[in-house]
């Protein structure tokens, strides 16, 4: 196992539970049926369009699951804020982006269908919160005792600095199309190797952070650029390399020690999103999770054994209490 020489938390199963249980009481108190968001990252910036094209003469040791050979996928990405309320876009956050691969259905002419890889990202490099108790005092105290009481815990315990990393990924950007991403916690490569991902914009047109930011500046942000201009990124993969740690997603892995390396292309043409009716349903249907993944892509590491226990269960709790199709 790639976590063998790791330490695995006790009580990894309870804790898990009982954040799954807090959250989904915080989703029933916060919306009514029929309008449930996500518990995390509830407010959508854009669901957006796109192709995810595997770079061809790939190295042996990057032809793996999906990236075997040079193909094209039809995508759909959602970019989001982080906060487990939704806000003004001029509050500083971190910005997520989920990609989810299609390919056209074989039991219905013209529809699509998830071929199960989803790509979950953040705007930030690591998961400073990196273990399932640090993530689990996190849910507690922030929903039901108080964010002081983990203020004065994390300074007690010598923790001090993943607070301080929280504080300072929260930014305003230009434009989510600017920003570069990042899984923050590893992947299988195969059987045997680990990654992490990142993905790397390379659009020639760049937003302008404007004067005021208004609620909603993030989003006409992206239709303005998307309606004249194409936006692409560079998806790329760092081998781990040594002892970089899989149980632990808050430590970074050094691009010294082992770069990115791009494997394939994201693009996303000129398009309307923005006031779109089926965009604005689709993101609510589309569900994204690190566990819609390839055998050789598959989630590791404590955080990720944690989230996809909890995905789970919330979105099943989402879909079933809206009555609303699920696409995963």
């Amino acid at each position: 196992m790639l976590h063998s020489l790791e330490t695995l938390e006790a009580n990894e199963p309870a804790l898990t539970a009982e954040m799954t249980d807090i959250l989904r009481r915080k989703m029933e108190r916060d919306y009514a049926k029929g309008a449930t968001l996500r518990d995390a990252h509830p407010k959508t910036l854009g669901v957006l369009r796109g192709t995810f094209t595997v770079a061809p003469d790939l190295p042996v040791e990057l032809k793996v699951g999906i990236f075997k050979q040079a193909m094209q996928h039809a995508c759909w990405v959602r970019v989001s804020s982080a906060s487990s309320k939704p806000q003004s876009d001029a509050v500083k956050d971190f910005r997520g982006f989920a990609i989810k691969l299609m390919a056209p259905s074989a039991d219905n002419v013209g529809a699509e269908e998830p071929i199960g890889q989803d790509f979950v990202l953040m705007s930030i490099p690591t998961m400073p919160l990196g273990t399932i108790k640090l993530f689990r005092d996190a849910v507690y105290f922030s929903i039901e005792s108080s964010p002081l009481l983990l203020l004065a815990k994390m300074v007690l315990t010598g923790k001090a600095s993943v607070l301080k990393a929280l504080k300072n990924g929260r930014t305003n950007p230009a434009s989510p199309l600017d920003l570069r991403y990042w899984s923050t916690t590893p992947y299988s490569w195969g059987k045997t190797q680990a990654v992490k991902y990142s993905l790397l914009p390379t659009s020639h047109h760049r937003s302008t952070l404007p004067t005021a930011l208004a609620d909603n500046y993030l989003s006409v942000a992206m239709q303005t650029h998307l309606a004249a201009h194409e936006a692409s990124f560079d998806f790329c993969v760092q081998l781990r390399r040594g002892a970089m740690p899989i149980e632990n997603a808050g430590p970074e892995w050094l691009e010294t020690a082992s770069p990115f390396v791009k494997v394939a292309t994201l693009r996303l043409d000129k398009q309307q999103f923005w006031g779109d009716a089926k965009r604005d349903d689709m993101s609510q249907i589309l569900s994204f999770s690190p566990g819609h993944a390839w055998p050789d892509h598959a989630p590791l590491g404590g955080i990720n054994r944690a989230r996809l226990a909890i995905y789970i269960v919330l979105s099943k709790f989402r879909h079933q209490r809206d009555e609303r199709r699920n696409i995963a």
